[in-house]
């Protein structure tokens, strides 16, 4: 329970963040272009990534830090981070074709996904 209440508070802050984030791409920049998931989406990939390498080189992160701040806050900031971290570790372990098949049918299934349930849904 006491790991699920850490997973809970990062989430919160993260999903607050990812609204403020949007609000204030808004007011800057407008709305002809997505740039609050360009943003968070990111920094979220920065942050994971410097996370993890961190937590490997100094054992920055207890296991409850890692619960609040990556599966959590950059888990409701944006699932783009972990996506983007779990294809570079296939990378690294030489699963390459796992990486690339991971790339593609995230993206092209997620598209295609969407696309499924906006015609799903506007069936009358």
């Amino acid at each position: 329970m006491e790991k699920l209440i850490w997973v809970m508070l990062g989430g919160s802050l993260g999903a607050a963040g990812r609204y403020g984030i949007s609000l204030l791409t808004i007011n800057l920049w407008g709305t002809r272009f997505p740039w609050g998931t360009l943003v968070v989406n990111m920094a979220g990939c920065f942050l994971i990534g410097l996370l993890f390498g961190l937590s490997d080189r100094v054992r920055l992160l207890t296991p409850e830090m890692r619960l609040l701040l990556i599966t959590g806050f950059l888990g409701a900031l944006t699932t783009f981070s972990a996506f983007s971290m779990e294809t570079i570790a296939a990378g690294q372990a030489g699963m390459r074709f796992q990486a690339v098949m991971n790339i593609l049918v995230n993206n092209l299934g997620g598209l295609a996904l969407t696309v499924m349930g906006l015609w799903i849904g506007s069936v009358k």
